[in-house]
């Protein structure tokens, strides 16, 4: 073995997945070095966390990879316009089912049927594209970026002082091991995170669900299921119930494949040990719970997974910071871990960015947790509460659900850098995306050389202050205050009415945009002292001394 230089780097990333890598790539969009190290060989060959959210494609849509998305994944459809438009064989409708066995799927009930119509509410829409072909596109682009991530690289150990953190990484391939000294940390390091372990930081929830086998399988089964199609059937056979799924086809057919599944179903591992189930033995679960007893399949892949409910009881430790399944974790149902988790990203690579360059004070990031533990915790809930409604329905479930883009996009944060009433619960039982502070900017379309562009596309990488038609003295002040820190702050002078009456400003009044598209202070009407009021609202928002 031998030991290299120690590496400095703002920022090291441990765990290359979905969290992982869209940490890595947001970082760069900000001009942040970081390092990232993965401890599998490539990205996933696993087909998984397909749904993406209308609100993560927001994110990713302002790194330019909106367009690489569409392209790669399969064309999705609401289920009802589906069925409207003739059931076309080049689009998969948006629809979980439930049914006694595929042979009775005309009898089948639909459990959920999300809608995809949500221009109202953002300027792009839910995709189906899974973490296999997700993954190579976050990693790209953030290498493309100047990103270091280097796979069948592991963690050793850490050590974090009141600095910074010091690492010992070793390539697993060649055996070198190297020292890293970073500013800051991120766990990304999934459900049984070594460092959070390390840390000492407990979890509270439902703990493990259970033990769960996903296999992937083809088997003919057109005439079974007839054109009736959906991304997900629970099939709650008593003997051997599981869930059947969509697999994510690849784009470049954009075809619904009958031919190749993924089931999924519980065991105890008490009675029996993952290895113990072979093919054929996955096989006859499968036949059993479709209830085609006769049903030829082959199994090209197994694989064992844990179902849990945990939140953890914090999400920073000094220079530490836990996100994605390192810190929350909850049943599938909903399609809510990765986006969570890329969420998380997005909103501690701003935070971190503007206090490594010296615009914002140390307390910033006490705002990650502030605002993200509790939108975890919440989101946890709703997927369980998914989980066992699809299986159990019941009234008293279905009135705790949370409609999707509710849990999704409508989430409100109350933190210090939210200037504003704070809020009793994270997620609303309504949409109300009108400017408040700790809520997303609301999405109204605007023209700019000749195109459109909404209002959630003004916040990139910069905080911007949108103010109403009479706003003038507000793009007075942003400039004085840009001239006065050297932070970058935009100013829109919207002409639209609709920016108006959409948030109930005055034609004079402003909202104070994050960079993460989160308003975080807003001003009904220009005061006296426009500049003074602004400096005075960003110097708190971003804890500076």
């Amino acid at each position: 073995m031998t030991v290299e230089d120690v590496q400095e780097v703002p920022v090291l990333i441990v765990g290359g997945g979905l969290t992982g890598l869209s940490a890595a790539m947001f970082l760069s969009q900000h001009g942040i070095d970081c390092r990232l190290v993965e401890r599998h060989k490539g990205t996933t060959i696993l087909t998984r966390a397909s749904g993406i959210s209308s609100r993560t494609m927001e994110l990713l849509r302002d790194v330019g990879l909106e367009q690489t998305i569409v392209e790669r994944g399969p064309k999705l459809i609401e289920g009802a316009r589906w069925r409207e438009l003739g059931q076309p064989a080049n689009q998969i409708p948006w629809v979980v089912i439930r049914s006694n066995g595929l042979g009775d799927l005309e009898n089948a009930v639909v459990v959920e049927e999300p809608s995809l119509d949500v221009g109202h509410l953002s300027p792009t829409k839910p995709y189906w594209c899974g973490q296999d072909r997700l993954e190579p596109i976050l990693r790209d682009e953030a290498v493309r970026r100047g990103a270091h991530i280097t796979f069948n690289t592991v963690m050793d150990s850490f050590s974090a002082d009141e600095n910074g953190v010091t690492a010992t990484v070793t390539d697993r391939g060649t055996g070198r091991t190297s020292t890293v000294r970073a500013q800051y940390l991120i766990a990304a390091d999934g459900v049984r995170s070594p460092v959070r372990e390390s840390l000492g930081i407990t979890r509270q929830g439902h703990g493990t669900v259970g033990c769960a086998m996903s296999v992937l399988f083809k088997a003919d089964l057109k005439e079974t299921v007839r054109g009736r199609r959906f991304v997900i059937c629970y099939l709650p056979n008593p003997d051997e119930p599981g869930v059947l799924q969509m697999p994510d086809v690849p784009a470049v057919l954009q075809l619904f494949d009958e031919e190749r599944w993924i089931f999924g179903f519980f065991y105890d591992p008490r009675e029996t040990r993952a290895e113990e189930f072979t093919e054929e033995r996955c096989a006859q679960i499968i036949r059993t719970a479709t209830g085609i007893p006769d049903l030829e399949i082959e199994v090209q892949m197994a694989r064992p997974w844990e179902m849990s409910h945990n939140n953890a009881d914090a999400y920073r430790s000094g220079r530490v910071f836990l996100a994605g399944d390192a810190a929350h974790v909850h049943p599938p149902a909903g399609a809510f871990g990765a986006n969570g988790g890329i969420q998380d990203a997005h909103n501690l690579a701003w935070k971190l960015a503007a206090v490594l360059r010296g615009e914002a004070g140390e307390a910033l990031l006490d705002t990650y947790e502030q605002e993200r533990r509790p939108i975890g915790a919440a989101v946890a809930d709703q997927a369980w509460i998914r989980h066992t409604w699809r299986l159990n329905d019941s009234e008293e479930l279905r009135r705790a659900l949370r409609e999707a883009t509710l849990v999704s996009t409508g989430y409100r944060y109350t933190s210090d850098a939210v200037l504003g009433p704070g809020y009793p619960e994270p997620i609303p039982t309504e949409h109300d995306l009108t400017g408040r502070p700790g809520a997303r900017v609301p999405h109204v379309w605007l023209e700019r050389d000749g195109g459109r562009v909404s209002t959630v596309d003004l916040s990139d990488t910069t905080f911007v202050l949108l103010t109403g038609p009479d706003g003038d003295e507000w793009a007075a002040a942003a400039e004085k205050v840009t001239a006065a820190t050297g932070i970058p702050l935009s100013c829109h002078v919207l002409a639209d009415g609709d920016f108006t009456a959409v948030t109930g400003l005055s034609r004079d009044g402003a909202l104070l945009v994050r960079p993460d598209d989160f308003v975080a202070w807003r001003a009904d009407s220009a005061p006296e002292d426009a500049h003074g009021a602004l400096q005075d609202a960003l110097d708190r928002i971003l804890a500076r001394p």
